[in-house]
């Protein structure tokens, strides 16, 4: 049967190389935080073909009748026993579809509090690399994606949570739940705006000084506007405004692995036309985060 995501759930993707990926560990973790129902989903893409049990398609939803093939089970039985183990009393459903996998994690992410996908590399370059599923999910989500990298470890408590802000785009959605995670996680916020002045090719380089600072200024202003109402919503939430110049996604990543960070959030989509992709920022940082990485679109 179709399966229906209510609010207040954390949806995780489960594959069979679950344990590697750090999804299902964040996840938990944090329905453990905000004891929250976690739906772990197992997608078996439709090109997949079972001799003994087809899927059929009914009013549009393909479905794989019961029983459910073994091995596909098995992954959310083992996820099942994962849980339990951590906590038996946490509200946990699992559910096996068929379809192309990001595109239906990205469906489900439409209702889902919070969407949650592994990222994997392929060969070594693992670290540089998304995978075709993390990468659309991020891409086409809604509401809170956050891309764990393979690996992923839960450090001690009360590391420090870093957004990005940019003075070009809409800042509301990853900003609050900047605020939001660093209030629930009891952490400091690091709030990163990167500028730079023009190309100096271009410019009178006496002038430089003096734009240089006027533009510093101005993205002091903008942290100090955009906190603002969030500080006074979230007052024990210990924010620190950094100003970089430099490139924004070398400010970000540099700034959220040193020291080390618990979580780096950016801005999605919030364009009406979905077909719109992210940035060339959220592009890099995407790629090359060693942390999980939240992809905040503004819902619609």
């Amino acid at each position: 049967m179709e399966l229906i995501v209510v609010a207040n759930e954390i949806v995780v993707g489960a594959d069979d190389a679950w344990r590697r990926s750090g999804a299902v560990d964040w996840a938990l973790h944090e329905a453990l935080l905000r004891r929250m129902p976690l739906r772990a989903v197992h997608i078996v893409d439709e090109r997949r073909r079972h001799a003994d049990v087809a899927p059929v398609k009914i009013d549009g939803e393909v479905i794989i009748p019961d029983p459910v093939p073994a091995g596909d089970q098995r992954v959310l039985d083992e996820v099942s026993s994962y849980v339990a183990a951590a906590d038996p009393e946490l509200d946990l459903g699992t559910d096996v579809l068929v379809g192309a996998p990001n595109r239906r994690l990205a469906e489900l992410s439409a209702e889902a509090e919070l969407t949650v996908v592994g990222r994997r590399g392929a060969g070594g370059f693992a670290r540089l690399l998304l995978g075709s599923m993390s990468e659309y999910v991020a891409y086409h989500g809604h509401g809170p994606v956050v891309v764990v990298p393979a690996g992923w470890q839960a450090g001690a408590g009360g590391a420090p949570i870093v957004v990005g802000v940019d003075a070009h785009e809409q800042n509301d959605g990853a900003l609050a739940f900047a605020f939001e995670m660093a209030d629930l996680h009891h952490a400091p916020l690091r709030m990163v705006h990167a500028w730079d002045v023009a190309a100096r090719d271009t410019l009178d380089v006496a002038a430089i000084p003096d734009l240089r600072e006027h533009q510093q200024r101005l993205a002091g202003e903008l942290l100090d506007a955009v906190a603002e109402p969030l500080q006074h919503k979230h007052p024990d939430v210990q924010v620190e405004r950094t100003l970089i110049e430099g490139h924004p996604v070398e400010a970000l990543l540099d700034t959220a692995e040193s020291p080390a960070t618990q979580l780096l959030v950016i801005g999605g989509r919030h364009h009406r036309a979905t077909t719109l992709m992210l940035g060339s920022v959220a592009r890099g940082v995407l790629h090359h985060a060693t942390i999980p990485v939240a992809v905040v679109h503004e819902r619609t």
